[in-house]
């Protein structure tokens, strides 16, 4: 939401009920005054139909990610691979979505594959978990942010190879893959998705491209935090407490078998905006979420919706354009009088 603009709109609102105020109705070369001098109803309309203008700027744009509250990202759904089997397997990643409040960020994640992960006569410990959550803030690619140590990185499953030790929020992190002890045949992001296009199949990355250049397609993508220092714990929902904070990824046909949830401290965070990317410690599914953390004003302090004022603005200078009319005619009456 760009409150910018609407600043900007009042201040063009002000300044043009100033101007008539002062000039009564004269145009000034330069100025924003426009239409006949004696027709204000035309400048009202003009400045009004702008302020819509900059409403519909103004307003986050109406993209099928945000629903109730929860920005999603939906990946392809068929897209995993598990031996020669390609799609709809047990690895596969439908969405992923984070909600934002005051206090706490909500992740949750609908896939097939369990929270406790599962078994792979592939794996090098037979036992295939899920990865971490890697958040990026830097706008660097993820190889640079995780040579810069400026990733963030939740480790939710303690059932699986993360390079630290326990459960919960990390900053200053590195990232590693283990995808190759985890038994995937392949050996880059970019083989695998040939191999998935192969199988008449779509690869994709959530809200990345398949192809995108965020990700080393040379290499198989980081999925589990190397190092990094802890910083806060993390809850654990269930699908009642995901339910009652508006998550439905049903809403974009996104049905798993497998839906999981957490929460941290908003306060571990950064703001920005930032790219948020999850795999399972094999690399058989991977899924991107773009996203933004703002700061969030307390509720006394909560920021009126745009359309609301430049309603009020709208109101104020048609009121404004009353008020001056009459008071024109008034001069006009007086001056015949005398």
């Amino acid at each position: 939401m760009s409150y910018q603009l609407i600043y900007l709109a009042t201040a063009i609102a002000k300044t043009c009920v100033l101007e008539l105020t002062e000039n009564n109705f004269a145009p000034q070369r330069g100025h924003c005054l426009m239409g006949h001098p004696k027709n204000g109803t035309l400048l009202v309309a003009s400045v009004i139909a702008t302020l819509c203008s900059l409403s519909a700027i103004s307003k986050p744009a109406e993209a099928a990610s945000l629903y109730k509250g929860w920005n999603y990202a939906i990946d392809s759904f068929n897209d995993s691979i598990t031996g020669n089997n390609v799609g709809g397997t047990k690895y596969e990643i439908y969405g992923l979505a984070l909600k934002q409040t005051e206090d706490k960020v909500f992740i949750a994640i609908n896939a097939n594959l369990p929270f406790g992960g599962t078994h792979s006569d592939y794996a090098d410990d037979e036992h295939v978990g899920w990865g971490d959550l890697i958040f990026n803030f830097s706008g660097k690619n993820l190889s640079t942010a995780s040579a810069n140590k400026n990733l963030l990185g939740i480790r939710f499953a303690s059932k699986n190879d993360s390079g630290v030790a326990a459960t919960g929020v990390y900053e200053d992190v590195t990232a590693k893959t283990v995808a190759k002890a985890n038994g995937i045949a392949l050996d880059s992001l970019g083989e695998y998705n040939e191999w998935v296009k192969s199988k008449g199949k779509k690869p994709s990355l959530g809200d990345l491209a398949a192809n995108d250049p965020y990700f080393n397609q040379a290499t198989h993508v980081q999925n589990v935090i190397a190092t990094g220092k802890k910083v806060g714990g993390i809850n654990l929902l269930s699908a009642g407490n995901l339910s009652s904070l508006g998550l439905d990824f049903g809403h974009f046909n996104a049905n798993g078998s497998q839906t999981i949830g957490l929460s941290a401290d908003r306060s571990l965070f950064p703001e920005g905006n930032f790219i948020l990317h999850l795999a399972p410690d094999c690399d058989n599914d991977i899924i991107a979420l773009k996203g933004k953390l703002d700061i969030v004003p307390p509720e006394s302090a909560t920021v009126p919706e745009p359309s609301a004022v430049l309603g009020l603005t709208a109101m104020g200078l048609l009121f404004g354009s009353s008020q001056l009319g009459r008071n024109k005619q008034q001069k006009a009456l007086n001056s015949s009088a005398s």
